[in-house]
């Protein structure tokens, strides 16, 4: 399978794993969290916190975090807009690796015909 196609079903696969384990994460609550919680699954805002209030969960959380940014100054420099920047730095934080995936998709899509890969991330934009 030629590398553009593989990226492609990645990224794909990266969305639809993140929506499973998303969904999978607010119905089913942690043995942990099961009293405070029980019956009534946790929201986004809600597993946050109780991911947050564990030593390891707060670390994994930190790694995400700085693994987003760090994704940001690549989309940074890609991206010649101020709003274009804010606006993927908005995403990220809070979608995360929908936000990864989508842009990786928005690139490949974005670059029909074109078969060199490192032209395809790595070019600017043009303002």
């Amino acid at each position: 399978m030629p590398l553009r196609r593989t990226l492609t079903v990645y990224f794909i696969l990266v969305l639809v794993a993140m929506t499973w384990v998303s969904w999978y994460a607010c119905t089913a609550p942690s043995i942990t969290s099961l009293p405070q919680y029980a019956g009534k699954g946790l929201n986004v805002l809600g597993g946050y916190v109780t991911v947050c209030s564990e030593p390891w969960g707060l670390a994994t959380m930190f790694y995400a975090y700085f693994g987003f940014l760090a994704f940001w100054l690549y989309v940074a420099w890609r991206e010649r807009t101020v709003v274009a920047r804010l606006g993927w730095l908005a995403a990220l934080l809070t979608l995360g690796n929908f936000a990864i995936a989508g842009y990786a998709l928005l690139c490949l899509f974005g670059a029909k015909g074109e078969t060199d890969l490192g032209k395809v991330f790595f070019t600017r934009k043009v303002a």
